[in-house]
């Protein structure tokens, strides 16, 4: 088996008279950044559209196999009774969805204040 090796390029921060070190002779400038940017804060409106819905199915068979019919109901809907499912109920499945509300934003939350600006300069001496 080959062993590969990849050649890296070693950095240290330069001697404390900003000298870099003997074989690290290659001077790597950059810059810091400060960040104060801040966005404004967010709010919401009234919620609106939410909505729970429960569908409610009637079976004959115990197993859920053989549907009677079924009822939809809504929480916009008025209170609903039926009589239009005929036969012996066995089993009553119902499966409940609900919408959650949505809302608005009331403010706009992409006003940002501050800025980037450049900070310190660092060095480093690089072996190549």
């Amino acid at each position: 088996m080959d062993l590969v090796f990849t050649s890296f390029s070693r950095c240290y921060p330069p001697q404390p008279n900003g000298e870099c070190w003997a074989g690290h002779e290659m001077k790597w400038k950059f810059s810091l950044y400060n960040d104060t940017r801040t966005c404004s804060p967010c709010s919401c409106g009234e919620p609106s559209r939410g909505d729970c819905r429960v569908e409610t199915t009637f079976y004959r068979q115990a197993g859920c196999s053989e549907a009677l019919g079924s009822v939809l109901i809504s929480g916009l809907d008025q209170e609903l009774c039926t009589d239009t499912i005929e036969g012996r109920i066995a089993a009553v499945r119902s499966i409940f969805n609900k919408d959650e509300p949505t809302c608005a934003p009331s403010t706009d939350s992409t006003v940002v204040s501050g800025e980037i600006v450049p900070g310190d300069t660092h060095v480093l001496c690089c072996n190549r």
